[in-house]
Parts: structure tokens; sequence; C-alpha cells
């Protein structure tokens, strides 16, 4: 046996045999366990009509996506497990993945799942791009039906990490979106059918409230919470100490609040999301020069931030990017502890020299201004770093927009610097590639193809991400992704600023089997966190 190149997937699940590789576990399909909890109510939100084209992509949008469509392959506490696939075949030079579908599996108006399914969804995405789940684009060559439970993906060359990317590719049903040409639009009841345990009860855009009904006919492991309801608040936590929501985000300085109560679990969330600095050196041409971009990384304490915004609930970000609880973090990089000296010092060999006292300059006396773009939320953050960045001789001025404004401006790249938070840090690494280098099959852009680096590029990193991207082995994978994280820590394409560690609160007697994913920090994101454990994966 031998590891595809993915994170933490167990043996148990991933198996490869002379010749060709295979998969299997034991049945899934839940038996009778506890009692069912009646209803589950959590902070709501608008995100959008919860398909895979309308949703609004940040972590509770697709959630609330998965709780309705179905993958072939999902995530659980330890790995990857089979899900409307139940096994699966990989050829020896690791181009064709056969994928074995569950038999009596049904869209929630009854017809049945197939492999046509599958493909279609693919094709599909060729056209319409999903804002929700999706294959990277470039990586399959084609898929073919080999029967109405067998479908055959064949990439363009191996990809160490295609089963952990298509735990994202969420299934729509042919029969239905095959009529449809504008699926952004589509926003009528049946849009919303899927094979997943909950079907879309209630939606109300205005309010930001959804309802989800377990599918009593769904094809795998119980749903163990009949009704999950996200109901519009104004404040979480006093909306947690009233009762009116059942789970809760907790900070430091608040939990004294709830952990008196011995109805209360508090657990602490690991470190996987994160506030990313994010530079556009199309826009201000000097920050191609790595010396500034350094300059700034020595300049802002983060060990401040974490303290100050996060009450100690959070991790100091690392300058190559993967965060101290990833399974592949390398701890032999450069540390960029705060030094104003040192920073000044990297922008005076850049020609930046500070000879008035009234900030740095260059030779022509253009002085090192920027704005600095960033969510409503993040305006403490701003202010802490524009103090800090004062004192090194850089002038900021902190400009808050409406978060999906921020993020249009990042894709866009309409910001000189900006400040933009998010989840999904303790993923498989493969995202050192698709964020900060041009290794993207079939890319020629300048831009990396995840967070919008713009103007950043480097040869060496280019080099490091296509070897990446296709080693199989997991050993020299990593060997792979530790020295991307030498090359980034060097280059400091973007900073990330800290992870945070924030803490989960809910009702024990209401429901006490909430989950996490194992790279993901948020348990209400976890669709099996919501279904019968028993079943689900043989314990590992």
């Amino acid at each position: 046996m031998k590891k595809i190149g993915l994170l933490a997937v167990s043996l148990a699940l991933i198996c490869i045999a002379a010749g060709i590789a295979g998969c299997t576990t034991q049945n899934i399909t839940g038996s009778a366990g506890a009692d069912q909890a009646d209803v589950i109510r959590l902070a709501g939100g608008d995100y959008g009509y919860p398909q895979p084209f309308t949703i609004y992509p940040r972590g509770p949008g697709s959630s609330k996506v998965r709780m309705i469509f179905d993958s072939l392959i999902e995530k659980d506490e330890e790995g990857l497990i089979p899900w409307l696939a139940e096994t699966w075949d990989i050829s020896p030079d690791g181009r064709e993945y056969t994928f074995h579908l569950r038999k009596g599996v049904r869209w929630h108006d009854g017809t049945p799942f197939t492999a046509r399914d599958v493909k279609f969804t693919h094709d599909y995405e060729l056209k319409h791009v999903p804002v929700a789940g999706g294959i990277e684009a470039g990586i399959i060559d084609h898929v073919q039906v080999v029967d109405d439970h067998t479908v055959r993906f064949v990439l363009k060359e191996p990809v160490a990490t295609f089963l952990y990317k298509m735990q994202g590719f969420m299934i729509v049903p042919e029969h239905i979106y095959s009529t449809v040409s504008d699926p952004a639009g589509f926003l009528a009841p049946k849009a919303v059918t899927g094979t997943g345990p909950y079907r879309l009860s209630e939606y109300n855009k205005e309010h930001g409230s959804y309802q989800f009904v377990a599918d009593a006919e769904f094809w795998g492991p119980r749903p163990m919470i009949r009704v999950v309801e996200f109901v519009p608040i104004s404040d979480a936590l006093i909306s947690f100490e009233q009762g009116e929501i059942d789970f809760a985000g907790v900070t430091p300085d608040t939990l004294d609040r709830v952990r008196s109560n011995p109805d209360v679990r508090i657990v602490q969330q690991p470190a996987f999301w994160a506030y990313e600095f994010y530079f556009n050196a199309k826009k201000r041409p000097e920050l191609g020069d790595k010396r500034i971009r350094q300059a700034f990384a020595y300049a802002i304490d983060r060990n401040e931030l974490v303290e100050k915004v996060q009450r100690g609930a959070g991790k100091p970000g690392n300058m190559g990017i993967l965060p101290d609880d990833h399974i592949w973090y390398n701890p032999d990089q450069p540390a960029y502890a705060f030094d104003a000296a040192k920073a000044r010092a990297l922008l005076n060999e850049a020609g930046w020299k500070d000879t008035d006292g009234d900030g740095i300059r260059d030779k022509d006396g253009v002085k090192l201004s920027y704005t600095l773009s960033l969510g409503s939320d993040e305006v403490r953050i701003g202010e802490l770093i524009k103090a800090r960045l004062r004192d090194v001789g850089i002038d900021i001025q902190v400009r808050a927009l409406e978060g999906r404004s921020r993020d249009a401006n990042l894709k866009s790249g309409d910001y000189e610097l900006l400040i933009s938070g998010f989840g999904g840090w303790g993923s498989d690494a493969d995202y050192l590639r698709t964020r900060y280098s041009n290794a993207v099959t079939g890319s020629t852009s300048s831009v990396a193809s995840g967070a919008a680096v713009y103007g950043y590029n480097n040869e060496a990193l280019n080099a490091l991400a296509a070897r990446e991207m296709s080693e199989l082995d997991d050993t020299k994978r990593k060997e792979i992704v530790f020295d991307m994280q030498q090359v980034l820590a060097e280059d400091v394409p973007t900073i990330p600023l800290y992870y945070t560690t924030s803490y989960d609160a809910w009702y024990i007697s209401r429901y006490d089997d909430w989950m996490n994913m194992f790279d993901h920090h948020a348990r209400t994101h976890s669709k099996l966190t919501y279904l019968e454990r028993t079943g689900i994966a043989a314990r590992r």
C-alpha cells in the first residue's frame, strides 16, 4: 500500500493494489441509535439561495448548499470518506479515476441518481462556473459514463490532490439543470433538488433565515436533527444566553459568561481561519520589491493583533503561509518577529528614506503612502497596523468597506493594500500552488488563481508548485511543500496576520454531537455534524 497525495487520508479508506488502485469501506448507512433532536437553531444571515450557482460562497453559505447537495467524497474528523461514490479505482499512471456509485440513491423528487448526473455536472460547470464548490479548471480532460453506476474522470496529467478536490464537487440533477441556461438566476423550488440529508423548507432573504428539514428518504446515515434553522439575531452571545440559538462562538473575554452553566460545552477551534494582508504590485510597482514587503512583515506586530483583537485566542501568522496546526507546517522558516529597526533598514536599502522626519520617501521625494481596504468588522486591525507602519514612516489610510465589496475588490484587483479574513487554512497544502503560484494547468495569467496576489510571480515557486501538483508520493510531496514555504517566507507575497482559535459553545442537552472536518475549524459547516455517526466510516 502507498498513500495518495492527500491530507490525513486513512489507509483504511484509500488503498492501492498491484496494477489498479482501489478503495472500499464498510457500508456507511447509519443504524438506529439515539433519539433524533427536534429543532436546532443557529445564527442566521443571508448568503443567498442555497444552490451551487447562487449562494454567497463564504463558509456558512457553502455549508448550506452541502446540506442539500452531495459530493462523491466527503470529509470526517480524520480524512476523506466515500459518499455518493462507494468505491473507486485509480490507474497506475494516476490519470484515470473510476468511481463506482451507490445504488438506490434518489434525488429529492424521486428521480434515480446515476453516473449521467455526475458527467452532466462536470460538463455543465465548464459553461457555468459554480460560486460554491466545483473542481479546479483545466485538470480534467474528459468524463465518461461507463454505466449507470460507474463514471470515469480522465485527467490531463496526474494531480496529487484530485480526490481531495472532489469533495467540493457537488452534483446537480441533469433532469432539472439541463433546461436551465442561467443557473445564477435559477431560484425556483426545484433548483434546490439534491440527494443530501436535508431539504430546504423555508428561505427569507430579507431576514437571512433558512429552515432545513431532514429528508426521510435520505440514502445515508440518519439525520440526527429533524429541523435545522438559521435565524436572525443581533448579538450571538446574548441570543445564546437567552436560549434563542443553540450554538455560538465565544471570545476569551466572554467565556466566564457561559462556562458556569453545566449544560454548556466549550471547545476551542483549531487555527484554520485567518486574516491575510495583500499587496498589489500592479497598482504600486514598488511593492514588487520583496524588501518592501519584508519591511511590512517586520513592521506589523502580529502578536499585538492576537492580544488586542483576539484577546489571545489566536496565533501570529507565518510568512510561509501554512498555520502551525497544519500537518505539513514547516517550522524552519524566517520568523519575522516584530522589529521596527529592521523594517526601516530594509526600506532604506530599497531606496526609501526618512530624511526630514516626515515619513519615508524615495529619491524623487515621493511619499510611501497607501490606502488599506478592509471590511467594516476589521477596522480595529487596520488601525493597529496603521499605527505600527507610521512608526517606520509608512503612511496608511484605512478604508472600510462592506464585506462583499471588499471581496469584489480583492478579486478584481481594485486595491493598493487589502485585508481579508477567511477559512480553509487547514486544507491540503496544494493551496500554496493555487493561491500564490502560476503553476495552474492551462493558465497563462500573471495572477495566482486563488487569492488575488496581483503582480506577484516567482519562477522558483512555480517550478516547485508544478512538481507538487503531480507528485503522488506523500513523503516526496511534503518535502516539496516544505521548500515552497521557504520560498514564500523569503518573498512575502502576502502577510498572514494571525490565525484565530476561537471557542465554540453549545447546549449539551439539546445536541452534543458536533464535529469538525479534519481540515476545517467550524463545526456547523460539516454535513456529518448533523448525521448519525454509526456506520459513517470504520473507526480509525
